[in-house]
């Protein structure tokens, strides 16, 4: 099995951490928001590993196309991935860009001539409003996230601001 950045050519988790780590001491405003492939678990166990992985292959890619080069992304779980974006402090276009992922995840796509049509839910977290480290604002994208997810799938929700 592959390491899932070789997997996907993304960012390894200790490289993203420590770009969070650089950031947030630099002071100055970013997102982070979480993307969760909703019940992807159920796709893979139906489809097997080779589509799952194709499925994530196109999914890196259609997050990558509605991403600037200057927006970091990193898979951090089975079906998860993790995308830092630079200078984006307010939470409208926040919520558009996350709304503008999940659209592109959500169009059909065919692998392996099986037609998919996934979704995805998004936690979204903003330096410093919702963590003042990065292990604050990821715990609080990751509730976002969750929230998300139990809002009914496909949704987007915005961490709840804190003095972490």
């Amino acid at each position: 099995m592959f390491d899932a950045d070789d997997l996907l050519d993304l960012h390894p988790r200790r490289k993203f951490e420590q770009m969070l780590v650089t950031r947030c001491a630099a002071g100055d405003p970013f997102a982070l928001m979480l993307v969760n492939l909703d019940h992807f678990k159920t796709v893979a166990a139906q489809h097997g590993a080779n589509v799952a992985d194709l499925l994530l292959f196109e999914v890196t890619a259609r997050l990558r196309q509605r991403l600037s080069p200057r927006n970091v992304i990193m898979r951090c779980g089975d079906s998860q991935f993790a995308v830092l974006v630079p200078c984006l402090e307010d939470i409208e276009n926040a919520t558009q860009l996350a709304s503008s992922l999940i659209e592109r995840v959500e169009a059909s796509m065919t692998v392996s001539g099986i037609r998919f049509r996934l979704t995805a839910s998004v936690g979204i977290s903003l330096f410093p409003r919702h963590g003042k480290d990065w292990k604050a604002l990821l715990l609080s994208a990751d509730t976002a996230a969750y929230d998300a997810r139990t809002q009914g799938r496909g949704r987007i929700s915005v961490s709840i601001p804190t003095v972490r």
